[in-house]
């Protein structure tokens, strides 16, 4: 269950929400211009495109704002990429409309990867890394041990979906920047139990696969870290006992070569370490220590950013309960630490070298907005850009003296405007406001910040209203939510109303302490219960929506996919005095058949935390269930393994004889992605009608 840096889901994960109904008869706001190009450091061009889809373009000097038509203007065509494709078991090198097949045999390659000159590419060829020179057509094999459980350049599942990405797509590998050299993970599969997955087939004997799945508690892969030439050779192995429970995250070269910069953690995942090693000996030196006392994310994205031709580094950490940035020497040593305070640093948008700046995106001055701002090397002069109580999405100039900036808040229209990187607003360049908008349709979706019942915490609500919005009407209601640690469900920005529901209910969404813009400081609470605070939470903001909007008590329903589906079920069994129905996707129902890495995290393991395991569990309070819940799930989902749908199932026929509605999905995996989704919509679609809205089959 990867969280992305925005706070999404990865993918694979797909979040239930109800039909959306476009309203076309009322003009609420209009497109903004398009930022097509910066023509050179003080110019840009707009494209605004009107209501019979002509687009007019506009010159914009930067220094003045001034815009005048450029009736001779066209979008330069983008460069033709070359890229690597896999087709029918081959590598082909495309551009554009030309293929060339690069490798010509019946044996599946996979991930293959340009070199940073491009003149060679490396791939995978059963479990074993292999070289090939574009100019010549020449491979070289690497490795020469593969089998199907130790692989060489080839991640684990685990690491795939927990550590390295599922985007990359298991690929274990990592171009030195002059490619002359390739590190590499040679992972040992062989002691990680093997979990079965089945489905329906194409015929009549069924499906059967086998992958190699830690639980918690489980034998975890066991992973060496080599470094070899890109033409062959004998491999330099990373001085690291290969026998210790541990975790290995992406590695990243330094810019002269000269280092591979391995971050680690030991299995409980409370001490992390930052390791240069020599590609020539394995030999390493420990550039950076950190422990907490509950978890280190090890899939941290873009924890280390070089600086001033790798003399120095930036690093990321939430070791002060909140995401930060730190500058160190490349030797490991402080030099400044750069952000501090109560708020998260989103990422890093732009370093300019030269001036010794960098711009950074934060929540500083909105929980769950967005601003740019600045601050020097040194760690001073720390200042905001951006403007007002608006979310705002940036973007630079070539030379970083401007940028622009599409702004608004959940009740202001998008706007753009143009800035000087010293705060300066040069022009207000467009607003979608349409003559339709008006106060009250602003009104019918809002932020709102509610205490928590401790006090410590102010919890994000976004709620919507139905468009034929009727005051003294009680209306259903539906929280979309996922929950996660470090996942967010609210953002303070505008959504069109044209796309907001038809039908008669309220939709909303409550982020707890745990979501990502508490940070680290609200995530903590989640330790070793990974449920409970959550849910208190999700609550709390249930109540002060029933008590400030039109909420019917008895029609209250929560729906999510996979974390989210985990929350649904945990909501409508431990929280059944609240919530009434649910609709749960792909839904983890207890922990200890989860993967160990995404787990353990949390939670430790069941024989470190047998009280915080059971507690957790959805199936320790299926006795308590009293509304409806509608469970799906994909039968070869190989992620959250149907078997935890299956086992509430069980436990609810069994042991309670409770109801409940079933619909699982032959053929699909964690998530429901393929020609099924119509379907998979339109059963949320009934459910929803024929509880929430009283509406049977011939009234839909």
């Amino acid at each position: 269950m990867q969280i992305l840096r925005n706070g999404f889901m990865a993918a694979g994960m797909l979040i239930s929400v109800s039909t959306m109904a476009q309203q076309r008869d009322h003009d609420y706001v209009r497109p903004l211009p398009t930022l097509v190009e910066w023509t050179d450091n003080q110019h840009f061009i707009l494209s605004q495109t009107n209501e019979k889809y002509r687009t007019t373009y506009l010159k914009v000097d930067a220094a003045t704002g001034k815009e005048t038509i450029d009736s001779t203007y066209r979008p330069r065509p983008k460069p033709v990429q070359k890229k690597l494709v896999v087709r029918d078991n081959d590598i082909f090198l495309q551009h554009g409309n030309n293929r060339k097949q690069l490798t010509h045999d019946s044996i599946p390659e996979a991930t293959p990867v340009f070199s940073p000159d491009s003149s060679r590419i490396a791939f995978t060829r059963q479990h074993d890394l292999y070289t090939l020179e574009l100019s010549t057509g020449k491979e070289t094999r690497l490795t020469f041990d593969g089998t199907a459980t130790l692989m060489n350049g080839m991640s684990s599942w685990v690491y795939m979906e927990e550590i390295l990405g599922r985007q990359y797509e298991g690929q274990a590998f990592w171009w030195s920047p002059d490619s002359k050299s390739i590190a590499y993970f040679q992972t040992d599969d062989s002691k990680v139990p093997e979990y079965t997955i089945t489905d329906a087939g194409t015929g009549y004997h069924g499906y059967v696969e086998k992958q190699r799945y830690p639980q918690p508690g489980d034998a975890n892969p066991s992973v060496k870290i080599g470094i070899i030439s890109a033409t062959g050779g004998n491999t330099t192995w990373a001085d690291f006992n290969p026998a210790v429970d541990q975790y290995f995250g992406t590695p990243v070269w330094s810019p002269d070569n000269k280092s591979l910069l391995v971050q680690w953690v030991n299995r409980d995942q409370n001490h992390y370490q930052l390791q240069a090693v020599n590609p020539s000996n394995g030999s390493k030196v420990l550039l950076y220590d950190e422990t907490q006392p509950t978890w280190i994310s090890l899939d941290e994205e873009d924890r280390i950013t070089f600086v001033n031709g790798g003399k120095q580094f930036i690093f990321v950490s939430d070791k002060s309960g909140h995401r930060h940035l730190y500058l160190h020497n490349a030797d490991g040593t402080l030099k400044n630490q750069l952000t501090s305070g109560n708020f998260e640093v989103n990422d890093i948008q732009y370093i300019d070298e030269q001036k010794k700046v960098i711009y950074l995106s934060c929540n500083k001055d909105g929980l769950n907005r967005q601003d740019l701002y600045r601050v020097d090397f040194n760690g001073k002069n720390f200042q905001r850009l951006t403007f007002g109580p608006y979310n705002h999405e940036v973007k630079f100039s070539p030379d970083a003296k401007y940028f622009t900036t599409k702004y608004s808040n959940t009740a202001t229209p998008d706007r753009l405007a143009l800035v000087t990187t010293t705060g300066k607003i040069v022009k207000e360049l467009a607003d979608s406001k349409g003559p339709a908008f008006n106060e009250e349709v602003a009104a019918r979706r809002r932020t709102v910040y509610v205490k928590s019942e401790d006090g410590k915490f102010e919890l994000p609500i976004n709620y919507s209203l139905p468009r034929n919005f009727t005051p003294g009407k009680k209306y259903p209601l539906i929280l979309v939510i996922y929950g996660g640690p470090g996942s967010s469900n609210v953002y303070d920005r505008f959504v069109n109303p044209k796309f907001t529901s038809g039908e008669e209910i309220i939709h909303a969404s409550i982020d707890h302490r745990g979501c990502g813009e508490f940070g680290k400081a609200g995530q903590n609470y989640m330790y070793r219960n990974l449920g409970y605070q959550a849910l208190q939470d999700y609550i709390h903001g249930l109540k002060w929506l029933i008590a400030n909007v039109p909420v019917d008590t008895e029609k209250v329903c929560i729906s999510g996919y996979s974390f989210g589906g985990y929350m649904t079920c945990y909501a409508l069994t431990y929280g059944a005095d609240y919530f009434k129905y649910g609709i749960a996707g792909g839904s983890v129902v207890d922990w200890r058949m989860y993967d160990s890495h995404y787990t353990e995290r949390y939670m430790d393991t069941p024989a470190d935390n047998p009280e915080g395991y059971e507690k957790s569990s959805v199936l320790t309070y299926t006795h308590k269930l009293k509304g409806r819940l509608l469970l799906m799930h994909g039968v070869k989902d190989d992620n959250v393994h149907i078997n935890n749908t299956l086992s509430l199932v069980d436990k609810l026929e069994r042991d309670n004889n409770q109801h409940f509605e079933l619909m699982v999905y032959p053929g699909n995996r964690h998530g429901v992605i393929s020609e099924k989704l119509s379907h998979y919509n339109e059963v949320m679609n009934l459910f929803q009608k024929k509880y929430l809205l009283n509406l049977t089959d011939d009234k839909k």
